[in-house]
């Protein structure tokens, strides 16, 4: 059975090493997309010192294309290419392992990221190559996948349509992508979104349903 690795590790040699050195700042990364696995595009929701963290990325030579792709009232959300500057990237050194990015931030000088592997082997394979690569690296917690994201009431794959369906604009009124498009945009059929969009629906609502614990 596949494991999740819950771990936190340094900035030292990753990309943004300098902005985040520079800048006080805390952020979600919201996906990745890797047609060229050694420079991956991030998307990440940014909070904090925004303008000090704007300024800082146009100096950083680990980042390139960088777009403000929506902003709220105290976070923005950023598209931004990884460079050949950038000493380690991690993306290869996980998928070469049969692992699944399920999340990723960055808080409080570290950051923190939960990867689906295969097996044990597999994610013990991975702390090898960060250690090799001289990446500090904290071990979390290791477990068997039982289908749950800790701390959630959904699924990684019911949270990722959910996700996918805010982004596009599936829910606004009128709709601004289909089914199709979003099935297209997870690679899975039509029928696998619907299911995880129905479902993810049913856990939050019943979350939010739950009866108070009495006082």
């Amino acid at each position: 059975m596949s494991v999740i690795l819950d771990h936190a590790f340094g900035p030292e040699g990753i990309v943004m090493e300098e902005t985040l050195a520079a800048t006080d700042v805390r952020f979600e990364v919201e996906r990745i997309t890797a047609p060229e696995p050694t420079n991956p595009r991030l998307f990440i929701w940014v909070a904090g010192a925004l303008d000090a963290f704007d300024a800082a990325l146009d100096e950083d030579p680990t980042v390139s294309n960088v777009e403000t792709l929506r902003e709220e009232e105290s976070r923005r959300l950023y598209s931004l290419r990884t460079t050949d500057a950038v000493d380690t990237v991690l993306y290869p050194l996980w998928t070469e392992r049969g692992g699944e990015g399920l999340t990723a931030r960055y808080a409080d000088g570290w950051w923190h990221g939960r990867i689906r592997f295969p097996s044990r082997v597999d994610a013990a394979a991975y702390q090898d190559a960060l250690a090799e690569h001289g990446i500090e690296f904290r071990l979390k917690s290791i477990h068997r996948d039982d289908g749950e994201i800790p701390g959630s009431t959904v699924t990684p794959e019911q949270r990722a349509a959910l996700r996918a369906a805010y982004q596009t604009g599936y829910f606004e009124v009128p709709r601004k992508a289909t089914m199709s498009e979003l099935a297209d945009e997870l690679g899975v059929s039509t029928q696998a979104v619907s299911e995880r969009l129905r479902r993810g629906y049913a856990r939050l609502v019943e979350r939010e349903l739950q009866p108070s614990p009495p006082e």
